[in-house]
């Protein structure tokens, strides 16, 4: 589900010389953009950022079971230092895992603001906007923000408590504030590409077309 083919390349440099043919450079830009619109909101990274958010949460259980060890004391003590030892071995791979997530999604951006510069005429392929795409980064992003926020304001103000308590231990404030802000965390990596590649690609498409000196617009 998650490709691995390479990203298509960036645009040749101007030192090359000017393509003979104009029409093949203006269908092989928009062929390009269109692919590089569909990378950065594909489901595969979709799916990748919600499994390095699983491993997150698991990792912040791992820290709430540490945390009741220790409250415990006596022989939790050794459970708790475990326990911290595999939240460690969690959330250290899910950190590195974001970040080169982030900068994956940071090169495509790169490679469609190229390929834009490229050719003076404005896109005008719909197939840009990836819209559905969007539409689907942002609907379950949205949903994760909201219960991000629901758990962390819980967690904050000690409300976490189970089993009819009105309180929570520490043990648990810790999970249900780590994986509040986990959730957050998840649901704003996905809203912010989603809502930042509409905004982009319809101000790209709005862009006027320019006037060249020779006289008339060309098109």
């Amino acid at each position: 589900m998650i490709s691995r083919a390479p990203l298509p390349p960036s645009p040749p440099s101007q030192e090359q010389g000017p393509c003979p043919d104009h029409a093949a450079r203006l269908a092989e830009r928009t062929q390009v953009m269109v692919a590089l619109s569909r990378r950065g909101l594909s489901l595969g990274r979709l799916v990748a950022l919600w499994l390095t958010g699983a491993l997150a949460v698991v990792g912040w259980a791992a820290v709430g079971t540490a945390v009741q060890s220790f409250e415990g004391g006596g022989l939790g003590l050794a459970g708790g230092v475990v326990a911290l030892g595999l939240a460690a071995v969690l959330l250290i791979p899910a950190g590195v895992a974001v970040g080169f997530w982030l900068s994956r999604g940071r090169v495509i951006r790169e490679r469609l603001e190229a390929w834009a510069r490229f050719v003076p005429e404005p896109v005008t392929d719909p197939r840009l906007g990836a819209h559905g795409r969007s539409v689907m980064w942002l609907l379950p992003s949205v949903l994760l923000c909201l219960v991000g926020v629901w758990l962390t304001g819980r967690a904050a103000t000690g409300a976490g408590g189970v089993a009819g308590r009105e309180s929570a231990t520490l043990g648990e404030t810790a999970y249900a504030l780590g994986l509040g802000i986990t959730l957050l965390a998840t649901g704003l990596l996905g809203l912010v590409p989603s809502v930042r590649h509409q905004y982009w690609s319809e101000q790209l498409m709005r862009r006027p077309v320019p006037v060249r000196r020779g006289g008339g617009t060309h098109r």
